[in-house]
């Protein structure tokens, strides 16, 4: 009689190392770049923060990728909740604790920067917010989340119902003027020297999910007439010249970094289509990036993880993957694949080369490592309920929970999380000089 194949073996293509850049990964699994509201409006790492990501590291992850991080001064004002901040020198000792616990806990840390979070709508300061072009958010094209429809329905006439995620009344737009894009495009590449100098191994650019970015691909948002709107190529224009000098700045600083990017796949009510996103693609590798991390359109539709109440389809950007995999050289990473055994086909059947999770990882953080030993039977898995939406920065703007792991937000306390003692001799050094 043949013999049961192992559960190691059963999943043999999701833990074969992969190469992204200059970095080898020890498996398929990545965790996906998740705001869960652990620190608080200073912008500074804190206790919570490491233990949670160096338990989700211990669990056996491949890369863990942290984020989004806010990369800019300029975009503080327009905060709608708490960032952790990498502009400034002052960033830098917090971060470079966070990647030397990843890797001592056996994972790569890679950061994702976002440097502007508006396009229109409230911020905590009051000041009103900016976007490609006036009159954002006065009557914006991306429509409520689930979670947020929820809270509304339930708590209708609550300040915490319309005022979670800023307190301006003032929601429309200015119109951002070329000199604050050239600010913001200075202060992102200097973010990416810190984070090469904090230790990180690699870099995602957050150019995605409506955030101001995303916005400028969108003509519903971006009706500007100078260089920066208009055709394709000119809402191309400055994702591409912020990408293009991250990239020069990080492998400057070390040629070893690795710069990865997050893009949309297309927008679900008009905007830009996924050919557009083909073509962006195509012109983001030839800028020189290491990997493609795929991720749903500013307005998520069907199936996506803001769904919630179970309305979430396992794997549904695999079809998008695919496509792309037939035009990038580059690894495409795709997120949302709870079940392993539609992970391991993906990955088999070369339509991702990664997975990246954020529910399912924040539910079981010892899911790689249960499914490496055999244990699967033993994973927690996500129930797609979606309550920790409600708390989140979609929700109302509190420390995230789960409601299957009664731990999340409170690694802090559990002493298997916390690193007791570090690297030795030569590899004491800072990991920029460890690089060769």
């Amino acid at each position: 009689m043949p013999q049961k194949r192992s559960k190691s073996r059963e999943y043999e293509k999701l833990f074969e190392p992969i190469q992204i850049g200059s970095v080898k990964l020890k498996n398929r699994f990545a965790y996906a770049p998740t705001n869960l509201v652990f620190h608080s409006w200073d912008g500074l790492m804190n206790e919570q923060e490491l233990a949670y990501y160096t338990a989700r590291a211990m669990g056996g992850l491949g890369m863990v990728i942290y984020g989004a991080i806010l990369s800019s001064k300029f975009g503080v004002p327009y905060m709608q909740h708490p960032w952790v901040f990498c502009f400034d020198v002052a960033h830098v000792p917090g971060l470079s604790n966070f990647a030397e616990n990843i890797r001592l806990a056996g994972s790569m840390p890679f950061i994702q920067l976002l440097p502007v979070p508006s396009s229109g709508g409230r911020n905590w300061t009051g000041t009103q917010p900016v976007a490609p072009s006036a009159g954002m958010g006065k009557s914006p094209p991306y429509k409520g989340q689930p979670i947020q429809k929820l809270i509304q329905s339930r708590i209708p006439n609550s300040w915490s119902a319309h005022n979670v995620g800023g307190t301006s009344d003032n929601t429309e737009a200015r119109e951002i003027t070329l000199e604050e894009i050239q600010t913001v495009i200075k202060e992102n590449t200097h973010a990416c020297r810190l984070a090469t100098l904090a230790g990180f191994a690699g870099i995602e650019l957050h150019l995605c999910h409506g955030y101001m970015l995303s916005a400028f691909r969108d003509p519903r948002m971006n009706k500007r007439k100078d260089k920066y709107g208009g055709s394709e190529e000119n809402r191309h224009r400055l994702l591409l010249e912020i990408t293009d000098e991250a990239i020069r700045a990080a492998k400057q600083e070390n040629p070893l970094m690795v710069v990865g990017v997050r893009v949309d796949t297309m927008c679900n009510d008009g905007g830009y289509g996924f050919d557009d996103t083909k073509r962006l693609a195509l012109k983001l590798q030839d800028l020189g990036i290491d990997y493609y991390h795929v991720t749903f359109g500013p307005d998520p539709g069907k199936g996506s993880p803001e769904a919630g109440g179970g309305h979430r389809i396992d794997g549904v950007l695999l079809d998008y993957a695919k496509e792309l995999k037939k035009i990038l050289k580059v690894p495409v990473i795709t997120p949302s694949v709870h079940n392993p055994k539609l992970a391991e086909k993906a990955i088999a059947e070369g339509w991702t080369d990664i997975v990246s999770n954020a529910h399912q990882f924040l539910a079981d953080p010892q899911f790689v490592n249960k499914l490496k030993s055999g244990r699967e039977k033993d994973i927690v898995k996500c129930t797609e309920c979606g309550f920790c939406g409600a708390r989140s920065p979609v929700g109302l703007n509190l420390p995230v929970r789960c409601a299957v792991n009664p731990e999340a937000g409170f690694e802090r306390y559990n002493p298997e999380y916390q690193i007791r003692k570090g690297f030795t001799k030569a590899d004491s050094l800072p990991y920029i000089l460890r690089t060769k």
